[in-house]
């Protein structure tokens, strides 16, 4: 996004919140390795949960998903943002605190996140995200009830469904019913000569009890998940003057945590993050297989954002056939 245009998305959220002072000053950062498709730095002048005046600097994320996302993709996001930062173990993890999430008067979403400093990610860091998240997964289950979120979001650019009409059902149905069927109705819809994805996904929707046949399916808690944890959302932040991991652009739910390494194993993640993750978190059994329907979402989700390329013998049809052999 150029400088012009940011300064037109800038002056439109002024001019609607009345929250932005100085904007058309702003000044692009070109060079920042962080986390956002498009963003910015400026000051904010706002309030804080006490309405006590303030003033710092912020990032305003637009999109997430593209252009067309608008406030209430936003919304739920912050809501996401909220819920982690609640349980996230502060010495360990840093969710950045949402000051604003809204809509513009053109209909575009944004949101207002504090400003984070990055610094280079570590084995350190690495290792620390694992532990914190592992903690998150473990503590947080009493923070909402039912296996979902308050709202449907967005996983990337593709929807994703939350039973947020809080329905009383078990893990198996909620990943049937949420995530497996609606990317396989994807599937048919755009890429309709995935016959192969297609047959071996309503397989697999018939016989998804047998890969949870080690556990209690009734004892599986929920846990506050990130819901897109791969390498590019996390960094390393200084918190007074100790490194710790920092986690963001979520798409929150609660779930079985073991899903949340879903794309973590897609992309990689460090080797220390994984380590101190399930020295926290110990497998379970039958957790290989699992590991493989928690991927397989991903490579069905991104063969529904970026095309075919993730169809192939490498990708959704490799792992659907690991599934259900």
């Amino acid at each position: 996004m150029g400088a012009r245009n940011w300064e037109a998305l800038l002056s439109d959220i002024n001019e609607k919140e009345n929250l932005i002072s100085g904007c058309v000053k702003v000044k692009i950062n070109k060079n920042f390795k962080g986390h956002f498709d498009d963003g910015c730095f400026f000051n904010f002048n706002g309030s804080s949960d006490s309405d006590a005046p303030v003033e710092k600097r912020v990032f305003v994320k637009y999109g997430t998903g593209g252009e067309k996302a608008d406030g209430a993709t936003m919304d739920v996001e912050a809501k996401g943002l909220f819920h982690l930062r609640l349980a996230a173990p502060k010495n360990l993890i840093c969710i950045p605190r949402v000051w604003k999430a809204g809509q513009t008067r053109m209909g575009r979403g944004y949101i207002i996140l504090d400003h984070l400093d990055f610094t280079n990610k570590s084995s350190d860091t690495g290792a620390k995200l694992g532990k914190g998240l592992a903690k998150i997964h473990k503590n947080s289950s009493s923070n909402y009830q039912y296996f979902g979120f308050e709202a449907n979001g967005q996983c990337g650019a593709f929807p994703q469904l939350n039973n947020c009409s809080m329905r009383e059902i078990n893990w198996v149905d909620f990943w049937r019913e949420y995530r497996l069927r609606p990317q396989l109705d994807g599937v048919k819809k755009s890429h309709p000569r995935q016959y192969k994805i297609i047959e071996l996904g309503e397989q697999l929707c018939s016989r998804l009890e047998e890969l949870f046949s080690m556990l209690v399916v009734e004892d599986i808690t929920r846990s506050c998940l990130h819901g897109d944890l791969w390498n590019g959302n996390w960094g390393g932040v200084d918190s007074d003057n100790e490194p710790v991991a920092a986690l963001f652009d979520p798409a929150c739910y609660y779930g079985h945590s073991e899903a949340d390494l879903g794309i973590a194993h897609m992309f990689g993640m460090p080797n220390a993050f994984f380590s101190a993750y399930f020295a926290e978190l110990p497998k379970q059994p039958g957790f290989d297989k699992r590991k493989v329907l928690y991927e397989l979402h991903h490579h069905l989700n991104h063969l529904n954002i970026f095309g075919s390329g993730y169809a192939d013998a490498h990708g959704a049809l490799k792992l659907l056939q690991e599934s259900v052999k």
